[in-house]
């Protein structure tokens, strides 16, 4: 009967532990996955850069490359 008991008890223990364990692991699996299912928005840029061309370099590179009429 003890011996019964006893693994009966294991059995248990082990099985609360498995669970516990496929828990710990699921629970993060599937916050990423409605987090990524969630986040389908497109990007918004936060910042623009715009630097201005450099003049001289600009109106040499026309001079030299312009349309040939």
């Amino acid at each position: 009967m003890k011996k019964d008991a006893i693994s009966t008890g294991l059995f248990i223990a082990i099985g609360f532990l498995c669970v516990a364990i496929v828990i710990a692991v699921l629970i993060p699996v599937v916050r990423d996955v409605i987090d990524k299912a969630d986040d389908n928005r497109p990007e918004i840029p936060k910042v623009s850069l715009v630097q201005p061309a450099d003049s001289v370099k600009a109106a040499v590179t026309y001079t030299i490359a312009g349309p040939l009429v």
